[in-house]
């Protein structure tokens, strides 16, 4: 029992994953959503135009009408009015799938002596529309059942009616076990990227992201502000002398310890390993000073674990800022407060 709720409500990755994964399922049902709605707006443009110059099916045009005006509302959403993540999303996302369901259900009551076709074709659709928890399309899919099936036996002559109820049910079996299929596969999919991505773009032994990964969003740190910024640059004293005489395990826990204070303040996204002893960190939108003063605090916590570090902060304001010369100034007052360390008794300092 518990195996199949988690498969209904996680995809089979089970909660925490499945949330952690959340981010990159809404920019894959955003990319859908966009591509769906753009050709179904289209289809239904040109299945309205035809319908206008065909008496036969003259009767549709104004489902194929309401559903080419529809989806193009929603295409304008996601597209030019930035809809990207969140509950937005999602709800256009399921109104996407209540309309067509409804519009097929309207087309087929149309026609009552014609079998329904088109909500076969819909619920073979919705398990590969978007990317979410395979509940709420399996719940779509069910009560859209329950819908053809009683408004045929109320709608349709008796032997019509029989076929609808049948064909629906039996489809929306299929599309239940389709949807449990693609969304653990999409899912699966997700969380290998993710971890592939983890690697690429994590020092592994701090937790902090790597060098690689520094230069590539490097640049796009004053886009990421709306005042100022301001950098910090650290540097661990003493690495090389803890590797000599408690040797590497000794000197990696000081660099974890280390990583994980910044971690802590800076969050995972704004702090990088950019050397064997050497970290800087982002602070968007937060005053030099404030930084300043959590950094001391930092170098406390730590000199009271037995670890030492020199800093050197740089702020900038949006509009005016020279990113580079600002890592410069900091790396400069990191390097200036390390002269200072060494310069005390009992320390000295190895060459690199």
């Amino acid at each position: 029992m518990d195996n199949l709720v988690n498969k209904l409500l996680y995809a089979g990755l089970g909660k925490s994953e499945f949330e952690a994964l959340k981010p990159e399922a809404l920019k894959e049902t955003r990319k859908s959503l966009k591509g769906y709605s753009l050709f179904a707006a289209v289809l239904f443009a040109l299945l309205a135009a035809f319908a206008s110059l065909t008496d036969i099916t003259s009767i549709n045009r104004w489902y194929y009408l309401i559903m080419a005006v529809f989806n193009i509302a929603v295409w304008f959403c996601v597209e030019k009015r930035g809809v990207k993540m969140g509950a937005t999303l999602l709800a256009l996302a399921y109104a996407s799938i209540t309309v067509l369901y409804a519009v097929s259900i309207g087309l087929s009551l149309l026609h009552p002596d014609l079998p329904a076709v088109m909500i076969i074709a819909v619920m073979l659709l919705t398990p590969f529309l978007f990317t979410d928890s395979p509940i709420y399309v399996i719940l779509l899919n069910i009560g859209a059942t329950a819908a053809i099936c009683g408004l045929s036996r109320v709608y349709k002559p008796a032997d019509i009616a029989a076929d609808d109820c049948w064909n629906a049910i039996s489809f929306c079996v299929v599309s239940i076990a389709a949807a449990l299929m693609q969304r653990q596969l999409r899912f699966r999919t997700l969380a290998k990227d993710r971890h592939i991505r983890y690697l690429s773009e994590t020092d592994l032994m701090t937790g902090a992201r790597n060098r690689n990964m520094y230069e590539r969003v490097l640049d796009s740190y004053p886009q990421k502000s709306r005042q100022f910024l301001t950098c910090v640059y650290v540097d661990v004293n003493g690495l090389h002398a803890l590797n000599d005489a408690k040797g590497h395990k000794a000197g990696d826990v000081m660099l974890q310890t280390v990583a994980k204070a910044l971690l802590e303040r800076f969050g995972s996204e704004h702090v990088y390993r950019i050397g064997g002893d050497e970290f800087v960190a982002f602070a968007p939108d937060v005053e030099e000073e404030t930084v300043k003063w959590d950094m001391r605090r930092i170098a406390d916590l730590l000199s009271a674990s037995g670890y030492d570090i020199s800093v050197g902060i740089a702020c900038g304001q949006v509009g005016e800022m020279d990113l580079r010369q600002m890592l410069t100034q900091a790396e400069h007052e990191m390097y200036h407060q390390k002269q200072i360390y060494y310069q005390l008794p009992g320390r000295e300092r190895r060459r690199r």
